[in-house]
């Protein structure tokens, strides 16, 4: 019995040593770069393209946005983190992402809390059947996502270089 309860606990050690302080400083910043490439493409046509539509009166169906919208914030809380240093272009020169992102962190950072705020009261709004709330707010979703792109693609914006 006591083999078995140490051969447990020796197991369990090894696996958390396995684990190492931190996953994502052992990944590279190519996979990393893939991670939050994925994110941003699927987060028009898998969140915000719905819910504009949806201001626009063509989705009429709202508790369903609320969940979309509670999902693109939790991808945008991911996304947050998938940007350490040595993850831009120095490492991986397909990225459009500015070195912007590494020397204002906090404007950065900033920027991702509030587009993930807005789209909550956008989810709020869409939860309580309130269509004109949510027509209050896309505006500020959009004005929140302009805060990193700037305007359509290839406008870049503070912290995304031209397509």
């Amino acid at each position: 019995m006591i083999r078995i309860v140490s051969a447990c606990a020796f197991a369990s050690l090894l696996c958390l040593a396995s684990v190492g302080p931190s996953v994502q400083a052992q990944t590279a910043p190519a996979q990393i770069f893939k991670e939050r490439q994925e994110i941003m493409k699927q987060l028009w046509p898998g969140y915000y393209r719905d819910m504009s539509r949806a201001t626009r009166g063509e989705i009429t169906d709202l508790p369903p946005l609320a969940v979309k919208a509670t999902q693109a914030s939790e991808q945008l809380k991911k996304l947050s983190t998938l940007f350490p240093a040595g993850s831009g272009r120095e490492a991986v020169p397909e990225t459009r992402a500015k070195p912007e992102i590494w020397t204002q962190r906090a404007d950065f950072n900033a920027a991702i809390d509030k587009l993930a705020a807005e789209t909550v009261a956008f989810g709020e709004a869409a939860k309580a059947g309130n269509a004109d709330a949510m027509k209050a707010a896309w505006p500020k979703v959009a004005e929140a996502c302009g805060a990193c792109h700037g305007g359509p693609s290839k406008s870049g914006g503070k912290f995304r270089f031209e397509e």
